[in-house]
């Protein structure tokens, strides 16, 4: 008899019986039927089946006699299993040969009854104990399996099985422990959240959610969130519950990079109305969306960041070496660009909600960055969408106070299969750092492989590329057990070779591979095939096969990219010809300073845009490489890269060399010449030293500035031009400018994004790292056996201030290298002038704190100002708030308000009313750090360089000014002026002919 359930409702009772009859006893079984026809159990007759997995609870089987009995017991297994046989002929009630089961003499009818009701009771209970069971798990799983209480001051007084079984410790060995001693909290940043909650909980009396956060035991790291709060009618004691939600072996989480690290920042990006879309479309459509979406993300970021989708319709955009402020005017950018995009032959308006947060360098040490990275920035997204979407929201320590562990958007990614989903976020990270980090091909290929193969469990990872349509293996990797069943790495080559064309990270099928599942990934950049990944997988995880591969197909490009970057750096290694030093000696940019990355990242952010650039420094600091580093990061860098050095031309040819000529325009015109300009269409045009221009070639420049088009010398046709701009100088153009020496008009046409390049005496340890490398290319060339620079020598390099910077450097290197005839340069080598000890005189155009050049700086950070506050969730008065901050800043330098009116020639009562129109408005804005810090370094130089009477007014027309020129909404520079929208009408009448004002 097997006992089964017919429920219905919550409190129905088992009344349901199954009786099993062997093969011969049917006989039995109607002669049973008959004796129970009065039963109120409801009774079912089944043949026992011979082939059936039965389940291993309570059967009553009707067999023929004991002998049958046995032959059924070990065909099915029974040894273990409760069983009543009911053997066809009458037999005496006794127990088998087997615990557990009994011969029963059902011929007597009294006897039947009552077992057959113990039974239904025994089952009864079974189902209810069952139930509960159930109850508990589905708590245990929501709550948490992992249990301790501990007092006040952190001692633990219980704990349960599960936590001690994940210790791996005996539970007197627990007990009376502090609970940071029982399991390790390897994030900083995690520990203080912890400590924070649990001492507010003291204070609130409450249960309280607590957020994931990361623990340790040896090499397994668990993510776990649960939730915490006093024991009732106790106030001494704490029940701490904790859920595991995802699980890694991990080696080096305590390893962390000793080298300069960069912040790192993260957008997590929403479309709001994307489910709506589905709804009144189809879900085929808003695949077609994401897509989109995609793209557009993928064509406004850098070449080093990342695009990956998580669950849902999130994406991320990892951006490495970026810091707070980079990011937020990337986020901006970005919030902007998403937003104008028309989505889907349906014209589809989108709005998105973005969160944005960075990791300091000192935040990345010691604590598990991808984990504590993703959780600032979804708290940033829930915290844009919480005020209706369609924000961008920055991440900010006090969130944490605020939003407690809510992961809303991506609840998916922790629920179905979370260990996975942690493993693909931690290796996309370590992608992203090996990429960072990559200067070797054989070692990036080594180390992706091994990356690949532990992070996603695969079986086989191989990485291959082409050349000449030939399949070149770079490194493959499998796991030690399938060595014997994988097929070899030829065959898997000759595969790979021959289904090239295969849909990228779909998985295939073939009978080469047997038990094994492959995905081939192609690495295509630049629009050529530069390799391929490969990777394997056992049928058994199938899912696995076709989930990674399309989060690993997300960051293909960049693998790409890198790739080819090594594929190229390789074949420039292998040429036996070095090239003179005018030539590969100046294309390598060379630094480790941060004022060179803070550069890089200027560049990287300008770069794809179409923005003219004028890049400012001293003579021998690289303008020319970084102005093909823009060319390079643009999004024309198949383009021409054309450089016209304006002061090596011959004053009466410099037009004819830019604009071209016709055939006769003048004396030894013998042809005509399309000129630097024509040669540059589609690509970007260089003009280097740009002050050395006559005035009368400025007009003509400044007329091309503004309509690209321009006129040959003896043509009267006019041609247009698709050219970016990139200009550099070594001059101070604004003292230009008011020497009459270079046109206004053309200044502040090309004074769109300035990069200011620092001299080589301000950027640190990179005159020690660029001789090194000086030394070594000069090594090369010359075929000597020099193995480095004595330590005197780079103490000297370092001590001396390089006025003639990187080209005086490059030139003293390969100086002392041609006299070198020992293993390392000495300090003899090096013929550096004698200094005392002062500072070298820098250029006069260069000199800071200029009265005029001071007013630029202060407009481009009121700029950054009034954009970063136009941005954000609630836009303050950003008027009233500067007058506050400059108030405080003016009274910080001169004392009292009476002190301050005095030096702004402004009555005392007139300041005192407007700071307290200050102090009584509330203010949500919060400046970056680094913002704030530029803020105010710039604006003490104004107060240095203006005269303090027209302080108020200048700051006031520089703001006006700012806030007119950039693409804001009318009612968004009213809130910002803290005007109304006639009155700002009104504003704008009086500086239209000031201002070039953009609708």
């Amino acid at each position: 008899m097997k006992i089964t359930a017919n429920q219905q409702g919550s409190n129905a009772e088992i009344n349901t019986l199954t009786i099993h009859y062997a093969v011969g006893c049917e006989s039995a079984m109607d002669l049973l039927k008959n004796q129970l026809v009065d039963s109120a159990l409801q009774l079912h007759f089944l043949p026992l089946d011979l082939e059936a997995q039965h389940q291993t609870e309570t059967l009553m089987v009707i067999c023929q006699d004991e002998g049958q009995a046995n032959q059924l017991v070990q065909h099915h297994a029974w040894q273990q299993t409760n069983l009543y046989w009911l053997p066809a002929s009458s037999v005496k009630t006794s127990p088998t040969t087997l615990v557990g089961q009994w011969l029963a003499n059902w011929h007597r009818a009294p006897w039947l009854s009552p077992i057959l009701n113990l039974l239904a009771q025994q089952q009864s209970l079974h189902w209810q104990n069952l139930r509960q069971k159930n109850i508990l798990h589905l708590m245990s799983s929501c709550l948490g399996e992992h249990l301790l209480v501990m007092d006040v001051n952190g001692l633990v007084l219980e704990v349960n099985n599960p936590l001690i079984n994940l210790t791996g410790l005996h539970k007197h060995e627990i007990l009376g422990q502090h609970w940071h001693d029982l399991f390790s909290i390897p994030s900083v940043t995690a520990q203080a959240r912890m400590n924070s909650l649990l001492c507010e909980m003291g204070k609130t009396k409450s249960m309280t959610r607590l957020p994931p956060f990361p623990i340790q035991f040896g090499n397994t790291v668990l993510m776990v969130d649960g939730v915490a709060g006093p024991l009732p009618d106790t106030d001494h004691e704490i029940l701490l519950i904790m859920r595991q939600v995802a699980s890694w072996q991990n080696q080096d989480w305590m390893e962390t990079d000793k080298t300069d690290n960069l912040p790192v920042s993260l957008m997590l990006i929403n479309p709001d109305n994307l489910i709506a879309i589905n709804k009144k479309y189809s879900h085929e459509l808003g695949d077609h969306i994401i897509n989109e979406i995609t793209k557009n993300m993928t064509k406004l970021l850098r070449a080093d960041d990342f695009v990956t989708r998580y669950s849902g319709a999130v994406f991320a955009a990892h951006l490495p070496n970026t810091q707070v402020e980079h990011a937020q005017l990337l986020a901006q950018r970005m919030h902007q660009h998403l937003r104008q995009q028309i989505y889907s032959s349906h014209k589809i308006n989108i709005d998105f909600s973005i969160g944005v947060a960075t990791l300091d360098a000192k935040e990345q040490l010691g604590e598990h960055s991808p984990i504590e990275l993703f959780r600032r920035a979804n708290t940033a997204l829930q915290a844009a969408r919480n005020v209706g979407g369609g924000k961008l929201v920055s991440w900010r320590a006090e969130f944490d106070s605020n939003v407690i562990a809510n992961l809303d958007r991506m609840s998916g990614k922790f629920s179905n299969a979370p260990d996975d989903d942690f493993r693909l976020m931690l290796l996309q990270w370590e992608i992203i750092r090996l990429i960072g980090a990559s200067h070797s091909l054989k070692t990036f290929s080594s180390q992706l492989c091994q990356l690949l193969l532990s992070g996603l469990n695969s079986q086989f990872v191989g990485l291959y590329s082409f050349d000449a349509q030939a399949l070149i293996p770079l490194f493959n990797v499998r796991q030690a057990d399938t060595s014997s069943t994988l097929p070899n790495n030829t065959n898997i080559q000759r595969w790979t070779q021959k289904n090239i064309d295969l849909t990228p990270s779909k998985p295939a099928v073939d009978s080469l591979f047997g038990d094994f599942v492959p995905v081939f990934i192609p690495l295509i950049t630049r629009e050529q095939n530069r390799g391929a990944l490969v990777i394997l997988w056992h049928k058994t995880e199938q899912y696995l096969s076709t989930k990674c591969g399309m989060q690993i197909q997300q960051i293909a490009p960049n693998l790409a990219a890198t790739l080819d970057h090594l594929l190229l750096l390789e074949q420039n290694s292998k040429q036996t010809n070095i090239k003179p030093h005018d030539g590969i000696f100046q294309t390598t940019l060379v630094y480790q300073s941060s004022a060179m990355r803070t550069l890089m990242q200027q560049v990287q952010l300008v770069g794809p845009t179409d923005a003219t650039v004028l890049i400012i420094g001293e003579s021998g600091t690289g303008k020319e490489l970084i102005a093909q580093q823009i060319h390079n990061n643009s999004l024309r860098p198949e383009k021409p890269f054309i450089t016209v050095d304006c002061s090596t031309i011959v004053e009466h040819l410099i037009e004819s060399e830019l604009f071209g000529h016709r055939r006769g325009a003048f004396t030894g015109a013998t042809s005509d010449q399309p000129g630097r300009i024509a040669q540059a269409d589609g690509g970007s045009l260089f003009l280097d030293e740009i002050g050395e221009l006559p005035l009368d070639i400025q007009s003509k420049l400044l007329r091309f500035v503004q309509e690209k088009t321009y006129v040959s010398v003896g043509d009267q046709r006019v041609k247009k031009v698709d050219v970016r701009l990139i200009l550099a100088t070594n001059r101070n153009l604004v003292n230009e400018v008011s020497q009459g020496r270079f046109r206004g008009d053309l200044y502040y046409r090309i004074n769109v994004f300035t990069v200011n390049l620092p001299t080589l005496r301000e950027r640190g340890q990179d005159s020690v790292v660029l001789s090194r490398h000086y030394v070594k290319q000069y090594n090369q060339h010359y075929g000597k056996s020099i193995i480095g620079l004595s330590e005197q020598a780079e103490a000297k390099i370092l001590a001396y201030s390089w006025p003639g910077n990187v080209r005086e450097l490059q030139n003293s290197v390969m100086r002392a290298v041609i006299l070198c005839q020992d293993e390392k340069i000495e300090i003899h080598h090096l013929h550096l002038q004698n200094q005392t000890g002062e500072q070298i005189e820098i250029e006069p155009a260069l000199q800071p704190r200029n009265i005029s050049l001071a007013a630029i700086e202060i407009e481009n950070v009121l700029s950054e100002l009034v954009q970063y506050a136009s941005s954000q969730m609630i836009v303050d008065p950003i008027s009233i708030w500067l007058e506050k901050y400059i108030v405080e800043l003016c009274m910080e330098q001169w004392g009292s308000l009476y002190q301050v009116s005095q030096k702004l020639k402004l009555p005392e009562s007139t300041l005192r009313r407007r700071y307290q129109k200050s102090l009584d408005t509330a203010f949500t804005l919060q400046l970056p750090s680094l913002l704030s810090q530029r803020l105010a370094d710039h604006l003490i130089q104004f107060l240095q360089t203006q005269a303090p009477q027209d302080l108020w007014t200048k700051l006031e027309d520089v703001l006006l000014s700012v806030i007119l020129k950039l693409e804001l909404s009318q009612q968004q520079r009213a809130t910002l002026l803290n005007v109304s929208q006639p009155t700002l009408r009104k504003m704008i009448g009086q500086s239209i002919s000031q201002y070039s004002i953009s609708y």
